[in-house]
Order: structure tokens, then C-alpha cells, then sequence
């Protein structure tokens, strides 16, 4: 699995790269960029030694030269702006934010910084644990390729070759699928929070001021929540697979006021992956492998 996460990894990171600058995948300077990105993915969650060697050194450094390419693309477009005297026209998040928004430059450079951390790892895990969870229940990826089968014979009857809204509409038990792996794999295993009133809960007093951490696997494994919660059984979703769970139940992208903004766009993504992968792909895993958490998501 190693590899596949390695490939989805890529993946992602050329999707989000496209989106938020433009840059094209497999040209040198979006490689480069990859690799500083890991770099600092490592540094992120590592013990703050800021000597030469560590973790969080090269994470630093990283940054720093991740923000310098952000950087370098807006200088690039202000000056083709400034020589063809006309407005820019790149279709991407780094034109929006210069062009409609109000926020300063070292906004904008925390803001792209931030959305490639948040659309890229979580995205390619989850892809990966579908493809590793799917392998081990062939009766569900026979079920997602009959959905999509039908769904492939559609487009050819109306004469296209694109996916559309409607069916992306029609990917219901997809939907299960993604759900089940987000469940199972907690890909984000737990939120970070400050307490901004006194909290009384559970029969304990929380004070204003302090930090708590929700742990979601804590709920999505929870036996008394979820029949036999372990095992990769996409069917309990049947009739609900909006996602939306009583309770807060389910809350793979937080919930309340502060859910994740880009939820419904990763579903979407997951679902169009998983739409090309049933229909040209089988695949096996080359040997046992099991995910874990060290202390994000990931595979020996």
C-alpha cells in the first residue's frame, strides 16, 4: 500500500496545486514544490527542536521556500498584469484571492499555504484507505462498478463523455462507500479546540481558556453507536448516504459552525477517483499490509 499512497499523494497534490496556481503536474517546478511539501507534512506534527537535522528545522525551511514559490507566482502575474494592462485571467484560487478579495499579500500566502495542507493529505489518505478497505470486499466493488456501469452507459447514450451534476447525483451507494471510509479509516482522528466560556459537561467543569481535543474515532468505533464497527460494511449507510447522522454521529469533517469548508468537494473528488477506478482497474494488494496512526493516518 505504500506505493498507492505515495500515488494518491501525487495525486492529490497535482489537483490541488492546478487549482490554487495553475501549475501543471510533471513539470519540474511542481515537482519540486511536492517535495518541499512533504518535507514540511513531516515537520508539522513534530517535537519544535529547531536545531539543524530535525524535523521541525527542514519543516521550517520548507515553508519558507513553499511560500517563496506562492510568492514568486503572484510577483510573476502582477507584472504581466502591469505590461498587457489588462486584468488576469487564470482561472484559479491565487487569481481570485488577487483579484476579488481584500486580503493582503501575507494573507493570501497563508491562506494558499493552508488550503494545500487541508485538500491535499486528508484527500489522499482517504483515497488510498478506499482503494486498501475496498480490496478486502469484493461484493462492494461489484456493486460500485454496477453503479457506475450504468451510470457510464448514460453519458453514452446522451452522447458525452464527461460526468455531469446528475450523475454525480446518481452515485448513491458511492456515497456509502466514502462514507464507511471515512468512518473507518479517521483519516482526521481528532479537532483542535480552546474553550472561550466555562464549560460544564458530563459532570466535569472545562474552564474558559483551555484546550480540548474531540477524539472522532472515539465515536465513529464506538460498539454502542455502530453494529460491529470495525468492519468495512458500507451497506449500514443504505438509506442515509447523505451522511447525515443524529447525534452527531459522524462527524469525519467536524461539525457545527466550524465543518469543513471543502467537505462536499472532497466527497466529490473521492467520487469521481472511484468512478474511473472500477471501470479501468482491478487491482490486489501485493502483500498484507494494515494502516495506522503515527500520528496521522498512514501504512508501513
Amino acid at each position: 500500500m505504500d506505493g498507492c499512497v505515495r500515488w494518491c499523494v501525487q495525486f492529490t497534490f497535482n489537483l490541488m496545486a492546478k487549482n490554487i496556481m495553475s501549475m501543471d503536474p510533471g513539470e519540474e517546478e511542481t515537482e519540486r514544490l511536492r517535495l518541499e511539501y512533504i518535507t514540511f507534512m513531516k515537520g508539522v506534527v513534530s517535537a519544535p527542536l529547531n536545531f539543524p537535522g530535525t524535523a521541525y528545522w527542514k519543516a521550517l525551511k520548507s515553508r519558507a521556500t513553499i511560500l517563496g514559490v506562492i510568492e514568486r507566482k503572484m510577483e510573476e502575474r502582477l507584472e504581466k498584469m502591469n505590461k498587457e494592462a489588462s486584468s488576469m485571467e487564470e482561472d484559479d484560487l491565487l487569481g481570485w484571492a488577487m483579484k476579488q478579495s481584500n486580503l493582503s499579500k501575507e494573507q493570501i500566502l497563508d491562506l494558499l499555504l493552508s488550503l494545500l495542507f487541508a485538500g491535499h493529505e486528508t484527500s489522499s489518505m482517504a483515497l488510498a484507505l478506499a482503494i486498501f478497505f475496498l480490496e478486502g470486499c469484493p461484493k462492494a466493488v461489484e456493486e460500485l462498478r454496477e453503479e457506475h456501469l450504468e451510470i457510464a452507459r448514460r453519458q453514452k447514450l446522451r452522447g458525452e463523455c464527461k460526468l455531469s451534476w446528475e450523475d454525480y447525483k446518481e452515485m448513491v451507494f458511492t456515497q456509502c462507500v466514502i462514507n464507511e471510509t471515512l468512518r473507518l479509516g479517521n483519516v482526521v482522528r481528532f479537532l483542535h479546540r480552546k474553550v472561550i466560556r466555562d464549560v460544564h459537561y458530563n459532570g466535569y467543569d472545562i474552564p474558559s481558556g483551555w484546550k480540548i481535543l474531540p477524539v472522532l474515532a472515539a465515536v465513529h468505533l464506538d460498539s454502542s453507536l455502530y453494529e460491529d464497527p470495525s468492519s468495512f460494511n458500507p451497506w449500514r449507510w443504505k438509506g442515509n448516504a447523505s451522511g447525515v447522522a443524529q447525534n452527531s454521529n459522524f462527524m469525519p469533517y467536524g461539525g457545527g459552525t466550524r465543518l469543513c469548508a471543502g467537505s462536499e468537494l472532497a466527497k466529490l473528488e473521492m467520487a469521481i477517483f472511484l468512478h474511473h477506478l472500477v471501470l479501468n482497474f482491478r487491482w490486489e494488494l501485493a502483500e498484507p499490509d494494515q494502516a495506522f496512526v503515527y500520528p496521522f493516518v498512514d501504512f508501513p
